[in-house]
């Protein structure tokens, strides 16, 4: 048997839902063909559909080391590194004490690896809000709603934190009049 007969044989248990037996026929074909830059990057995309990201990072890096000129392979690779820092930047949200700052530089990676990864916009998002930095948020929030106009999650925060900022420029506008010294001349009158 060749690699190419492995390829097929992964793509029909692929057909028939067993992606299991379709990463175990890709890791054949790789086995008989180790320089084969394609069968790492198929093998890589079946991984990441099938929830395995270290095995389809490992098969996306070597696929790109084998053949560093192919642009889909490059940008696989950036698509699996940007959900790699999605995911950890999450994580970090959800500890009890939530490491924002890092989340925020995570998510910002992710952004620039995959400019179209909605959910890590919805997060930046999310954390530039916990961080008081409401223009960024807005922005990030509205960049997840342009990418992906169902995600209601994004046009409920986009709502809250417009109206959060509001509350609060209300509220420093009128710490501002109550805390500017008067003018004797509005003591007189």
């Amino acid at each position: 048997m060749n690699g190419d007969a492995c390829i097929r044989l992964a793509y029909d248990a692929i057909f028939q839902g067993d992606f299991e037996a379709a990463v175990h026929w890709f890791g054949q074909a790789l086995e008989l063909e180790p320089d084969n830059a394609e069968y790492y990057f198929r093998a890589s995309i079946t991984c990441a559909r099938s929830g395995k990201a270290n095995q389809a990072m490992t098969y996306a890096h070597k696929a790109v080391e084998l053949n560093p000129d192919d642009r889909s392979y490059r940008l696989h690779l950036k698509m699996l590194q940007a959900r790699e820092r999605f995911a950890e930047a999450r994580q970090l949200l959800s500890q009890a004490e939530p490491d924002v700052g890092r989340s925020v530089f995570l998510l910002q990676e992710a952004v620039q690896l995959d400019p179209l990864l909605a959910q890590a916009r919805l997060l930046l998002g999310i954390a530039y809000r916990a961080q008081g930095e409401y223009r960024q948020a807005l922005e990030s929030l509205r960049d997840a709603l342009q990418l992906d106009p169902g995600l209601e999650e994004a046009r409920r925060l986009l709502r809250e934190t417009r109206a959060e900022r509001r509350r609060l420029l209300k509220v420093r506008v009128q710490k501002v009049r109550f805390s500017a010294p008067r003018r004797l001349d509005e003591d007189r009158e």
